[in-house]
């Protein structure tokens, strides 16, 4: 049976995890919109999605979702420009690394609202789409293993991505109704061009074989993946459940 390529919306995809995510629904031939703060990054993330990793349409947008108007405008543009919303994946998120005892509260107001009221704006907007057109739908948040453990740097971020998991635990008993699922993926410790100088450095890396039951620490392929499997149409039904992409790290006593 001949592929149907569907639309993906990936927020903060301009790098990163979210880039990874973008690469591999590009491999399937899929029109991808890259929605980012930073609108000249998303338009070059676009390009090369286009140009060497195999999607049939890619668009960058600005976007900042923790601003319903923005987010309103983004998805209004994607309806014009491409007709309809098959997937969304809330990827956008900040970890300011402060602690809790020195945060302001407008350092923890923003990460509230990037990561856990930007899921909230862009699956209630995407997901009035969807439900109009009629043919269900996936929605895909990336949260964190910090929603179960955290520490005192990242106590907003924790915060966050413990209630996000609880926002698609909700949207995900909506909208089932719909034909629209909704899952988590939780990245364990991945490896990006922002995490890169840590990870690749000898004591951190002998760490990962150490804390990681694999062996290995992760990539954005390996969080594309997964989101690529909840997806798709074998994934159709699976909703209101987190998938660790860890190599096993929560699993590990050591």
């Amino acid at each position: 049976m001949e592929y149907t390529p569907r639309v993906v919306i990936i927020t903060g995809a301009a790098r990163g995890i979210g880039y990874g995510i973008a690469e591999c629904f590009a491999a399937k031939g899929d029109r991808l919109v890259i929605a980012d703060l930073d609108r000249a990054a998303a338009e070059r993330a676009a390009a090369g999605l286009t140009e060497s990793a195999g999607a049939s349409e890619a668009i960058g947008l600005a976007c900042d979702v923790a601003d319903r108007a923005s987010v309103r405008a983004m998805i209004d543009a994607v309806i014009e420009r491409m007709g309809r919303i098959d997937v969304l994946v809330n990827n956008a998120g900040i970890c300011p690394f402060v602690d809790v005892m020195e945060m302001t509260p407008e350092t923890w107001e923003r990460t509230i609202d990037v990561n856990l009221n930007g899921a909230f704006h862009c699956t209630q907007i995407a997901a009035e789409h969807m439900i109009a057109a009629g043919d269900g739908g996936r929605v895909i948040f990336i949260t964190s293993l910090a929603e179960n453990v955290t520490g005192p740097a990242q106590v907003d971020y924790g915060a966050s991505k413990g209630g996000l998991r609880m926002t698609m635990v909700g949207f995900a008993t909506a909208l089932g109704r719909h034909g629209i699922t909704c899952n988590a993926i939780a990245p364990g410790m991945i490896l990006t061009d922002m995490t890169r100088h840590h990870w690749e450095q000898p004591g951190p890396a002998e760490e990962i074989k150490v804390r990681v039951p694999v062996g290995r620490i992760g990539t954005p392929t390996d969080i594309g993946n997964a989101a690529v499997f909840l997806a798709s149409k074998e994934a159709e039904y699976i909703s209101g459940v987190t998938l660790r992409v860890d190599g096993g790290h929560q699993a590990c006593c050591v």
